[in-house]
């Protein structure tokens, strides 16, 4: 079901409340994230901007995705969708609707999309509650795959 209801938000205000309505849904540890804003995206990230978590609202499809984009080189772009792929299991326990694909230029991402009309408090909410969850999910794993190919951050 589409997210509808709640009071519109242009896109500055919805990009501006999203990192600390994301901080505020994730467990105290993990909310020492960076993030910034590019374009119609924003991205948090631990110390490895090429590894991401994003948000991007897709106006014209009236979705938001929601994800962990892998933007570095071609190399360690696969070697991110290999790693992955081998824990797809276990990603979908924790994110039922999450897909992994290749993307455009080489990239690579693990992620969904959502319905949303607009931006409104609501989907500020459930882009926050999805981010969160993916955080929670992936990062621990995403940690495994840094000190497996290049040691602690």
């Amino acid at each position: 079901m589409p997210v509808r209801s709640g009071r519109r938000l242009t896109t500055a205000p919805f990009w501006q409340a999203l990192p600390s309505q994301v901080a505020g849904a994730l467990p105290i540890e993990l909310r020492g994230f960076e993030h910034r804003r590019v374009a119609g995206v924003i991205k948090f990230h631990y110390g490895r901007p090429e590894t991401h978590y994003e948000a991007w609202y897709h106006s014209g499809q009236g979705r938001v995705e929601v994800g962990l984009h892998f933007e570095g080189s071609r190399e360690l772009n696969e070697a991110c969708l290999q790693f992955f792929r081998a824990r797809m299991v276990e990603v979908k326990g924790g994110l039922p609707h999450a897909e992994l694909e290749p993307w455009d230029r080489g990239w690579a991402r693990l992620y969904e999309t959502f319905p949303a009309w607009s931006l409104d408090h609501e989907a500020l909410a459930v882009a926050a509650r999805r981010l969160a969850d993916y955080v929670v999910t992936l990062q621990p794993l995403l940690d495994q795959f840094w000190s497996q190919q290049h040691g602690p951050a």
